[in-house]
């Protein structure tokens, strides 16, 4: 058994660790350069641009709902990108002596972060461990409509530096990873990137925006505000099996690929969304430190992804309880690696899903972002031939402003289970348990004491159930 134990592990971590081993030496100095010369031009944009440019248009929904903290660039959204905050209350190093506000006005709003996360194994698992995980993240929005009189468009580029060891690889052997934030290779490198780089093009009113250029699909798609209350990456920033079926539908960091997307706000409760996207699994697992361009690497088609959300209440005017409500899907033309044969292929797989939040009390008036919110979600990869997690589901509930005098404060506990395939024997489902305490001191420094339990790491009765302790700190520079 043990002998088996340590195959199947090893082989769902080849493929969950993807990302990982795909990264090759990286280029720092062209890293650093583009960075450089992003940060130059808008020294030089800030000291030549007009002094009065026009306003982008109004967006048709309340930004504090689906952006809540627009100043921290760690898995925002695309529609978030630019979105107007308050420097002095939602960053550490505030104004910078009026110079960062200087930049605004103009049309440039860079926005940095840090998230770290310290995590224990005190008991189950493979063996008791402790490790850190952390990204350092920046991004600078360049709204064009005040640079360059191009009225609705704008440039985004990022870059990342992931460092620390995962837990789940290195002590405890589930699939979902216990760390959100953990990026790096498992030798525990330091992993710095180039991250998103797209033009973004508004149009009617802002209620249409197209983007492309170097993007993640989980900026936009199966995503909600509520999932990132949490550490697990089963559950934060998406519904927790579709990377792992298919390491094309990333998030960033690590990985980005070439693609086109859309978003268009039909009513302001109705919202589409569909992309295209390059499926080079290498390019997608951050080959190259996010410098791997190339459309064709073994890979062949494309990721094409659709989405609709209702968004209950989500109107600047509306006094109503706000909710998401999503069902979306996305289908691969790729070849993927067989689950019954190591040594053969399959070509093309597809996932279906749905998510919603809710809030269902308020604790004050119609402008309260205080009181509880349930949320759910379930996906489906029926071709368990090529997917490790054929069916995912989950859901939990968050409260803001629960413990008196504490308003800010947010307490949230939640539950994923992903049922293995078929095709890998002696396998059932793992499910993971979380609950967290997220004391936020200001808008731009929390500290989230975190708990979860792991039953059936890999889905196998040979690993014991993980008893997981640690924190999380996340900081808005």
């Amino acid at each position: 058994m043990e002998c088996w134990n340590s195959g199947i592990v090893n082989r769902l971590f080849r493929r969950l660790s993807f990302y990982s081993s795909i990264i090759p030496s990286f280029h720092y100095s062209s890293f650093l350069f583009l960075l450089a010369l992003s940060a130059g031009a808008a020294i030089s944009t800030a000291a030549h641009a007009q002094t009065n440019p026009p306003s982008s248009p109004p967006s048709s929904t309340d930004p504090s709902v689906r952006c809540p903290s627009p100043a921290n660039p760690h898995k925002s959204y695309h529609e978030c990108a630019g979105r107007p905050f308050d420097f002095i209350k939602d960053t550490l190093t505030e104004d910078w002596a009026g110079f960062r506000n200087e930049l605004n006005r103009l049309g440039i709003t860079p926005t940095a972060s840090y998230t770290t996360q310290l995590m224990g194994n005190p008991s189950g698992g493979q063996s008791r461990g402790f490790t850190y995980a952390g990204t350092l993240q920046a991004l600078i929005f360049w709204d064009l409509d005040k640079l360059l009189r191009i009225p609705g468009l704008s440039f985004n580029v990022g870059g990342a530096w992931s460092t620390g060891k995962n837990l789940s690889a290195d002590y405890v052997g589930n699939i979902f990873t216990i760390q959100s934030t953990y990026t790096a290779p498992n030798n525990g490198t330091n992993n710095l990137t180039l991250g998103q780089i797209y033009l973004q093009q508004q149009l009617f009113n802002s209620s249409l925006m197209i983007a492309a250029g170097r993007l993640a699909p989980q900026s936009t798609f199966a995503v909600m505000p509520v999932l990132n209350q949490y550490i697990n990456g089963g559950i934060n920033p998406a519904t927790g099996h579709l990377v792992i079926n298919d390491p094309s539908f990333t998030q960033y960091p690590p990985g980005v690929e070439w693609g086109v997307q859309a978003l268009y706000n039909v009513t302001p409760r109705f919202q589409i969304a569909a992309g295209v996207f390059n499926n080079n699994q290498n390019s997608a697992g951050g080959g190259k430190g996010g410098l791997d361009f190339s459309l064709q690497q073994g890979n062949r088609g494309a990721l094409s992804v659709v989405q609709v959300n209702y968004l209950f209440n989500h109107a600047k005017n509306d006094t109503g309880l706000p909710g998401q409500y999503t069902v979306g899907g996305f289908y691969d033309s790729n070849k993927f690696s067989s689950l019954s044969d190591l040594n053969s292929t399959e070509s093309g797989t597809y996932s279906i899903y749905g998510l919603f939040q809710q809030m269902i009390y308020r604790d004050g008036g119609v402008d309260s972002q205080k009181g509880l919110t349930i949320w759910g979600e379930i996906s489906v990869a029926p071709k368990s031939s090529v997917n490790i997690l054929p069916y995912f589901v989950g859901g939990g509930l968050s409260y803001q402003g629960l413990v008196p005098q504490r308003g800010n404060d947010i307490v949230s506990a939640g539950v994923i289970s992903g049922i293995l395939s078929r095709n890998i024997p002696r396998t059932t489902a793992e499910t993971v348990i979380e609950a967290n305490y997220q004391i936020n001191l200001k808008r731009w420094l929390s500290i989230t004491p975190d708990i979860q339990y792991v039953i059936r790491p890999s889905g196998s009765s040979s690993i014991g159930n993980a008893l997981v302790l640690g924190t999380q700190v996340a900081i808005n520079f």
